[in-house]
């Protein structure tokens, strides 16, 4: 069988199954298992700065060091298909002591660019109490950890400067529509954008690839938010700053609502407009993400359709219009 590589992974979500490959990727995540027969495999998630795919690794495949995730491998396998979908049949695999960080996605706007932005909006808050309120969370060393941090474990933003890239999208987008929604308070939505996901930066921890953190699991991004900034606003007082309770419960909430829905991990529903809007503005942007993701993505059942995705529940269209052409004009 003639072995097809270097490829990246773009190039493997593209192939066809039977075609033998070899490249350099980095492990993202990996899930030893037993199958019914009582073998031992791993399925797996590869990966590298074009996107990521599913693999297994069955107990005949020869490893060569210490197979954790965040390493990065130099792999032989076969292109597969489990479910519709294209993966990885690991045949080989060795260990590289290499770093990981050339292997990882990252936002497709400068880190420097969307720190500036952060910092920005930051100065351009007037109301004093919201505004002594960010520069107390966004310390030097709180606003380094926030660029570092992944928005995400999977899903959207899911890569280091994730959480900076996603949130300046989710301020940009309630700014904007702030223009055509005048009679919200700019910055109250300002800031609930700037500190809706803030509790992230302790669900999260990205080493190399985002994994939970033991106070993510038991808690959650939404609920540590929302302490952090109810510990501020009570230093804030101690130091007498008179913070408005009202504004307090009403910043809380749209961080404790911004989810939208119950069922979707918030406690409330959004109950006043800059709510709503932080609400519809952090759904756009995590959804665009996605379904600018899944367009661009190789392969699918077919040239204008991704193969039906069982996490969303629906196939995506891949085709974009690009408007007539200039021989047409």
């Amino acid at each position: 069988m003639e072995r097809k590589g270097p490829l990246m992974v773009k190039e493997l979500k593209a192939m066809s199954p039977g075609q033998q490959v070899f490249g350099k990727y980095l492990l993202l995540a990996r899930l030893y298992r037993k199958t019914k027969d009582g073998k031992d495999m791993y399925n797996i998630k590869l990966g590298d700065s074009t996107g990521d795919i599913d693999g297994v690794v069955w107990e005949n495949c020869q490893i060569i060091g210490d197979f954790q995730e965040g390493a990065v491998l130099g792999l032989l396998g076969d292109i597969g298909s489990f479910n519709g979908k294209i993966q990885v049949t690991v045949k080989r695999v060795k260990v590289l002591d290499e770093d990981p960080v050339p292997y990882l996605p990252g936002p497709a706007i400068s880190q420097a660019k969307l720190r500036k932005g952060l910092i920005d909006y930051i100065d351009s808050i007037k109301d004093i109490y919201l505004h002594s309120l960010l520069k107390r969370i966004f310390t030097p060393e709180q606003m380094d950890s926030f660029c570092k941090s992944s928005a995400a474990k999977s899903i959207h933003h899911n890569y280091s400067g994730g959480l900076l890239e996603h949130t300046i999208e989710v301020v940009d987008l309630c700014v904007r529509a702030l223009d055509v929604f005048p009679a919200m308070n700019r910055d109250l939505v300002v800031t609930g954008a700037l500190l809706h996901d803030i509790g992230k930066i302790l669900e999260l921890d990205i080493k190399v690839v985002p994994q939970y953190t033991v106070q993510g699991r038991l808690i959650g991004h939404i609920t540590l938010g929302v302490e952090m900034v109810s510990r501020e606003i009570r230093e804030l007082r101690a130091e007498g700053v008179g913070f408005p309770f009202e504004l307090e419960w009403m910043l809380e909430h749209m961080i404790l609502s911004h989810h939208g829905n119950l069922e979707f991990g918030s406690p409330v529903v959004p109950m006043f407009p800059e709510a709503l809007l932080l609400h519809a503005m952090d759904n756009l942007g995590a959804k665009m993400f996605i379904f600018t993701s899944k367009r661009e993505e190789p392969g699918g059942e077919s040239e204008l359709f991704t193969n039906y995705d069982s996490f969303f529940g629906q196939h995506f269209f891949k085709f974009s219009y690009k408007g007539p052409s200039e021989e047409e004009d």
